[in-house]
């Protein structure tokens, strides 16, 4: 397991003027070394999937104002900086967490959160969270799940857990590699899914197009093992996806 993500002399090493950089390390070195764990593997789970970091910014966003103050909350308590709640300022129908701290950033993009566009680029699951302990992978997964997972009961007789992501064609082979690292740590506590398959395009603001891929858990009546070990081991945080799969679990378990 990998011991620490960030030293002191790494942060220096990604600024271009050392005086900045030592300015910078003097006003934030209580946060280093930057070590493993699962409060970590949330955030940039969260970044990840609802959020989005860039030069000196920091944004987490969703419809659910409890959401981004659970983000801010658990921001906080691992960086020991507050965030401003905020509705989305292109739609009424969103809420934010804004940071604006360039050495977070910095932070954050070297523990594996991507910067900018997270459509137009290579990304993986960070490498210390793949060789990470089980509560470490557990959160990350379960953030990942809570930001762009879905749940579905279907004609009450199948639980089907879904994962969907997009990214421009050009990506394609790596959005793959991200989404079979995600499906082998699900493995790993007992999770089986379904191969993964294309769902379509979708046509972006700017022109370009995006292609979708996804995965499932199912689960049945008589086969609900997969779906039980996903509610063990890694289970919803969000109240409303948390409660369709104790209800669908509740309907399908043998009495």
């Amino acid at each position: 397991m990998q011991d620490t993500i960030l030293n002191e002399g790494q942060y220096l090493s990604t600024f271009k003027n050392l005086k900045s950089g030592l300015n910078s390390l003097e006003r934030y070195g209580n946060l280093f070394p930057v070590k493993p764990s699962s409060s970590l593997a949330g955030i940039v789970a969260d970044l990840t999937g609802d959020g989005h970091i860039s030069q000196g910014l920091i944004q987490y966003i969703s419809k659910y104002r409890n959401e981004v103050l659970r983000f801010r909350d658990e921001f906080n308590h691992l960086f020991n900086k507050v965030g401003k709640i905020r509705r989305g300022p292109t739609s009424k129908n969103t809420w934010e967490c804004v940071i604006g701290n360039n050495a977070l950033v910095k932070i954050l993009n070297f523990s594996g959160v991507p910067f900018g566009n997270k459509t137009t680029q290579k990304f993986e699951v960070p490498r210390w969270i793949l060789d990470g302990s089980k509560e470490i992978k557990s959160r990350y997964v379960q953030r990942l799940f809570d930001c762009e997972g879905s749940v579905f009961f279907q004609n009450k007789k199948r639980i089907r857990i879904r994962l969907q992501l997009y990214k421009l064609s050009d990506y394609e082979t790596n959005l793959r590699d991200y989404l079979n690292q995600i499906r082998k740590m699900l493995s790993e506590f007992g999770i089986k899914t379904t191969n993964l398959t294309y769902t379509g395009l979708t046509k972006r603001k700017d022109g370009s197009v995006s292609k979708g891929i996804e995965f499932e858990i199912y689960g049945t009546r008589k086969n609900l093992t997969s779906i039980v070990n996903f509610r063990k081991y890694i289970n919803f945080e969000t109240k409303r996806k948390a409660e369709i799969l104790n209800k669908s679990i509740r309907y399908l378990m043998p009495s």
